[in-house]
């Protein structure tokens, strides 16, 4: 705190970002400082606008719908499974109506959706986001 940088482009950041780029191949990391950032990243990257749906899990943090609601989109609620406390995806698909834009199934705890039935819910013009790294970025 003394330099005036505890967040965005400090050491740590860029030897984090550098990492993961060299870890797993991808070109260019852009790291946030949380994931009410990165949901409200994606949340513009989705291109959401006044009206659309979006279908959520029921049990999931405050800023998974705040991402959405700030941009005039509409939480879609969908219950979750007792077992992983995740998005029950044998109700995903009921819940899609023609203004679903996305699917975003916030995985609970880091338990990850071991089938990816998600997948395929929603016509290719339409998103789904998830985390992938289930459990950490280096978790087995």
């Amino acid at each position: 705190m003394a330099l005036g940088n505890i967040a965005a482009d400090g050491y740590f950041t860029k030897a984090c970002s550098k990492l993961f780029e060299e870890r797993f191949g991808i070109h260019s990391v852009l790291m946030t400082p949380s994931c009410t950032a990165s949901l409200e990243m994606a949340a513009i990257l989705c291109d959401l606008k006044p009206g659309d749906e979006v279908i959520v899990p029921s049990f999931t943090f405050v800023s998974t719908v705040n991402a959405f609601v700030r941009l005039g989109a509409k939480p879609v609620f969908v219950d979750i499974r007792p077992d992983t406390m995740n998005i029950d995806d044998t109700l995903i698909e009921r819940a899609i109506t023609p203004r679903a834009k996305a699917i975003f199934p916030v995985h609970y705890a880091g338990v990850g959706d071991p089938e990816r039935r998600t997948s395929n819910k929603l016509t290719p013009n339409r998103i789904i986001a998830r985390r992938s790294d289930r459990k950490g970025v280096l978790a087995a």
